[in-house]
């Protein structure tokens, strides 16, 4: 693995294995010494696996981790520089056996299923037993039925015929087929961790504001869906309404989500302006029919009043007072710096206490 790194590198990157602070000098150094457009190159990603492996290897699983997210970061670098996909499989799978080495078998499987698109697409809607690590991951390791897989290799082989620029991304396709996968509960230890694609975050954010609205839905259950032990549903209908994404929480309770209750409900506003008051209220009533106590407003360009405490701001604060019903506001704002890296649980927290509490916006 050293050798791998000092032959295509030279000996003072490959010395950095060895320094305490190795890994996040390496995350500096890789990029600019093997820029995304050399991601196809064979010598490029057995550099970058090797630095992973390294670090597995000596059970330092979160640098490891670090380093296989970089790697795929600079994949989908890669394909939005050249506007060509590339395989993502080999990085995916290896932050899927760190998270299970550290007891998170949510975001394990969740990797997993990320690197079962890419496989997928590389062996037109197979998943062969003898060639691939994902076939014995999935059927052997997790259980999931041999015709289970297979219909979910060609489910996504399709879609990739159908919209090939989407299906790029792994994450587009895991919101497009069902969620019969997701069998887990998450871990103590795996709760409060928030591991997103800051690069497909990115790619939603630029296609917001074209007038259907799906972008800003994908983005809201994306990453809603990212929270171990949410499940996000989204474009769900009952007799009376739609509701653009339903979340049920699952396993154990461990901090302020408890307060949320099992399901709470998420609306999408990709609008030019803020959403007004009555937009507020028409989202209220819908949390009211369905007895819940929190809901998220995605809405492009926030709510009327903020920072004057009137409109729908105001009305925000009257919901809680009136009916103990707590509704949270993101902005393009707050999704860009989600894409910049923050976590999106750590958001919520701050944006429930702020209603709740009444605190002063920081």
């Amino acid at each position: 693995m050293r050798d791998a790194v000092e032959a295509k590198l030279g000996p003072t990157v490959a010395a950095l294995l060895d320094a305490r602070d190795g890994c996040a000098q390496l995350l500096i150094e890789l990029p600019i010494a093997l820029p995304a457009v050399q991601m196809t190159e064979m010598d490029a990603q057995d550099v970058w696996h090797s630095c992973g492996l390294y670090y597995q290897f000596q059970g330092r699983l979160h640098e490891a981790l670090a380093i296989y997210d970089q790697m795929y970061e600079q994949y989908l670098l890669y394909q939005d520089t050249t506007g060509r996909r590339v395989h993502k499989g080999g990085a995916l799978v290896r932050v899927s056996e760190c998270h299970l080495a550290l007891g998170h078998p949510v975001l394990a499987k969740r990797y997993l299923m990320l690197t079962t698109c890419e496989d997928a697409l590389i062996h037109n809607g197979e998943i062969p037993p003898e060639t691939t690590g994902v076939y014995f991951r999935m059927v052997w390791q997790y259980g999931m039925p041999h015709d289970e897989l297979a219909r979910y290799a060609q489910t996504m082989w399709t879609l990739a015929q159908q919209h090939p620029e989407p299906s790029r991304f792994p994450e587009w396709m895991v919101q497009h087929v069902d969620q019969h996968w997701m069998t887990g509960y998450p871990s103590a230890e795996e709760a409060y961790l928030y591991p997103t694609s800051r690069g497909y975050v990115r790619w939603l954010l630029t296609r917001l504001g074209t007038g259907d609205g799906k972008a800003l839905e994908l983005l809201a259950e994306y990453l809603l869906s990212a929270m171990p032990g949410c499940r996000a549903s989204r474009r769900q209908q009952s007799y009376s309404t739609d509701y653009d994404v339903v979340c049920t929480l699952e396993g154990l309770d461990l901090d302020f989500r408890s307060e949320l209750g099992r399901y709470f409900v998420a609306e999408c506003k990709d609008w030019s302006h803020p959403a007004d008051v009555t937009a507020f209220a028409k989202f209220c009533r819908v949390l009211d029919s369905v007895k819940c106590r929190f809901g998220i407003l995605f809405s492009r360009e926030g709510i009327s009043g903020t920072g004057k405490s009137e409109d729908a701001a105001r009305e925000q604060l009257k919901v809680y007072q009136d009916r103990e019903m707590v509704v949270v506001v993101v902005t393009r704002d707050d999704l860009e710096r989600v894409a910049a890296g923050e976590s999106f649980i750590t958001m919520l927290r701050s944006k429930y206490e702020q209603v709740r509490l009444d605190l002063r916006a920081p």
